[in-house]
């Protein structure tokens, strides 16, 4: 399957738009990811709405994207996000 990674940024962008209402945090992003990095929902959406996204597809997952972009502070971070479906994704980790 070909990827077209300007549609999935476009894609990941329009999601992060409806704010809580299509990202989902992992229990892992929730419990362990955020707190050990010090990141907000806020900072997630940043990174969503203006990092550069990566394929990163795995044996697992095919459709695991990397956004690296920053905080609101404008310290490095990046998102590993799984799309849930055409109008939700999951983010799974954060660094």
């Amino acid at each position: 399957m070909i990827i077209d990674i300007q549609q999935i940024e476009s894609q990941i962008r329009r999601i992060a738009k409806t704010r809580s209402r299509g990202v989902a945090l992992s229990k892992h992003c929730r419990e362990e990811s955020m707190p050990d990095h010090d990141v907000e929902f806020q900072d997630i959406l940043n990174v969503l709405n203006w990092g550069q996204v990566t394929h990163d597809p795995d044996e697992n997952c095919d459709m695991k994207f990397k956004v690296n972009g920053s905080d609101l502070e404008g310290e490095p971070l990046t998102a590993v996000v799984v799309f849930i479906d055409k109008n939700s994704l999951l983010v799974i980790t954060l660094w």
